[in-house]
This record gives structure tokens, C-alpha cells and sequence, in this order.
């Protein structure tokens, strides 16, 4: 395979029941499909090239049994997961593409605490703009408020900034955006 060529691509992994579990790379999905853990439901028109044969990627995938999964109440905090929640915008010029920090609402030296209602995503020119402020102090607007999202609502977050969604939707997985 061309060394400037490189596949990237994610697979959606269904439950037996259909139920969504998570995004595997191509490898974890070329994987279970070669030991037969898994039907597959979608290629996608990603090609690898093995050493005398030629493979499609999968796109989505079931497992042929049902796995039990254990869903914690609620998602850990960290920086990653902000930004995800934010879809990797700024909350205060709301520009993205921008590398983004992590800004506390209310400062800690103010009594803040880092948390999903203190934390929110933010580009360096606005955090170095607010500096130890509060928004108020620093005449600064929040474009939407923080908040914790449930499982399922972090779920559909991670998967609309991912390029499965839509074959998820086509499936009649999870249905279009109104």
C-alpha cells in the first residue's frame, strides 16, 4: 500500500440487538469480521489491500451475541469530552477550528470549581481575554449555557461529529435531524 495513504476510517459496532456499543478503528473491525464475531451489515468504499487479497472496510457491524453492557450514571468530565459536548467551538466567539483551551466560567481562584456547569470550551484568544474574570466582569456572553449530558445524549453528540452518523440514519438507527 502507497505510504501517503492512510486509512482512517471508523466502523459503528452494534449490539446483537442492534443497539449501538461504540466506533472501532479498521483494524478492531477487520479483526472481529475475520474471526466471525460479527455479520456485517455495510461496507464502506474504503479499500485494503492485504497480501494476496483485496478487502472492503466494514461500515457497520453487529455481533452475532448480545454483550451485556454495564452504562455508568452519568459521563466522566475531562477536557475531551468538553470539547466534544461543545462540538469543538468556542463559547464565547463561537468560532472552531481554533485550537481550544479549557475555561472556567467562574475562575478557581474565585471559588470555581472544574466541572460539566463551570467548563466550557474556549479558543486562547478569548481565555486570555476574560483572564481571571468572571463573563460579567469581562464583558463577555456565553453562546449557550454548560450543562452534564446524559449517556445518551453524549452518545448521539460523538456520533453527529462523526462520519457515521449518516449511514446510522439510513439504517434507521437513529433518525434525521428535524
Amino acid at each position: 500500500m502507497d505510504d501517503k495513504v492512510k486509512i482512517n476510517t471508523s466502523c459503528i459496532l452494534l449490539n446483537g440487538d442492534y443497539s449501538y456499543l461504540c466506533l472501532v478503528d479498521w483494524k478492531k473491525a477487520m479483526c472481529l469480521m475475520f474471526s466471525d464475531k460479527v455479520k456485517v451489515l455495510k461496507y464502506s468504499d474504503r479499500i485494503i489491500q492485504g497480501v494476496d487479497k483485496v478487502f472492503r472496510a466494514p461500515a457497520v457491524m453487529v455481533l452475532i451475541k448480545i454483550v451485556r453492557s454495564v452504562y455508568r450514571g452519568r459521563v466522566p468530565f475531562s477536557k475531551k469530552n468538553v470539547l466534544f459536548r461543545d462540538r469543538f467551538t468556542c463559547v464565547y466567539c463561537g468560532k472552531a477550528g481554533k485550537p481550544l483551551t479549557l475555561d472556567h466560567i467562574i475562575p478557581r481562584s474565585k471559588g470555581g470549581k472544574t466541572d460539566w456547569e463551570n467548563c466550557v470550551a474556549c479558543c486562547r484568544g478569548c481565555n486570555i481575554n476574560k483572564g481571571a474574570k468572571t463573563p460579567r466582569e469581562a464583558r463577555m456572553h456565553l453562546i449557550k449555557r454548560p450543562f452534564q449530558p446524559t449517556i445518551a445524549e453524549f452518545i448521539r453528540i460523538r456520533l453527529e461529529q462523526s462520519t457515521v452518523y449518516g449511514v446510522l440514519v439510513e439504517l434507521g438507527i437513529y433518525s434525521a435531524k428535524a
